[in-house]
């Protein structure tokens, strides 16, 4: 999995970005999509929202879980103990799946570049 993570003006504010070679139908990049998805909420929600995330894969790497899903305003993520379906919540058909590392490697690279930012 490639990813990479840059800053883009956007109504002349410099914002956090990202794009990765997840793509699914349409070649919508559905992994950006997903950590791109703040909710309109500011970035401290979003840490906490990738903690939450980081929590639930360790849950289903500990085998405490089997599955767990966690989800934002448009975008879900089902995580099982291998790997991970990343979909739409308008559309669930509009889906990819990537590998739990992979997921995992994603949430926590995403963090630290938004804490670096």
């Amino acid at each position: 999995m490639k990813i990479d993570f840059f800053v883009e003006n956007s109504m002349g504010d410099p914002t956090p970005w990202c794009r990765t070679d997840v793509v699914g139908p349409d070649q919508v990049d559905l992994l950006a999509c997903l950590l791109l998805d703040d909710g309109g909420l500011s970035l401290g929600h979003t840490i906490s929202w990738l903690d939450e995330g980081l929590s639930r894969v360790m849950s289903v790497r500990d085998a405490q879980r089997a599955f767990v899903d966690w989800w934002r305003e448009t975008w879900g993520a089902d995580i099982y103990n291998k790997e991970v379906k990343i979909y739409s919540l308008h559309d669930e058909t509009f889906a990819v799946t990537i590998s739990l590392d992979d997921f995992e490697k994603a949430l926590r690279d995403w963090k630290a570049f938004l804490l670096s930012f």
